[in-house]
């Protein structure tokens, strides 16, 4: 009896066709599966890029805010960024690069 039924499923046309149908919209129509799937990791990949952004634009604008109204800021930015100075002063720029090596140096003597 159990063949029976096993060989009668096989010759339904029905199923075949399900199959068919299946197949064809996992792996070859233009709105398949596998196509559904990308879409929505890279939905979920924008969407976090977006959120990203988002919060980059208002740390910017928040920086921008306190350089238009700080001058302290200003100036401190000026400074640390674009290595500006004063008239009467001399500017010594000291790399962290150079220091670490230096130290380890002078450590192993």
């Amino acid at each position: 009896m159990m063949k029976e039924t096993k060989y009668k499923i096989l010759k339904n046309k029905y199923f075949w066709i399900s199959i068919f149908f299946f197949i064809w919209m996992s792996f070859f129509d233009s709105n398949s599966f596998i196509l559904h799937y990308k879409f929505r990791n890279s939905i979920r990949e924008m969407t976090s890029n977006r959120d990203f952004l988002k919060k980059k634009i208002l740390l910017e604008a928040n920086k921008f805010k306190k350089l238009k109204t700080d001058p302290l800021y200003l100036e401190k930015l000026a400074r640390e960024k674009f290595y500006m100075k004063k008239e009467n002063e001399d500017l010594f720029i000291v790399s962290k690069k150079n220091r670490k090596n230096k130290l380890t140096s002078h450590m192993n003597e």
